[in-house]
């Protein structure tokens, strides 16, 4: 993926995982990342577009790292 913030929010998301073992919530990662929750959102589904991350609707912290890499 060519977006720099999208993989700042995705850093952010696995680095998270790996440290409390539950994804962040919307509002977690814009206040990391210093954007509006609205703006997350957009990234959210660009990372799910590009097949990085599976959402969950309806699921509080409903983030999950496609390839596993909340383990590494």
């Amino acid at each position: 993926m060519d977006d720099p913030t999208a993989e700042i929010i995705y850093d952010f998301i696995r680095a998270y995982i790996r440290e409390y073992q539950i994804s962040p919530s919307q509002r977690e990662i814009a206040e990391a990342c210093f954007m509006t929750v609205g703006n997350v959102g957009r990234y959210l589904k660009k990372l799910e577009a590009h097949g990085r991350i599976k959402r969950y609707p309806n699921i509080s912290r409903g983030i999950r790292l496609v390839n596993g890499d909340e383990k590494s």
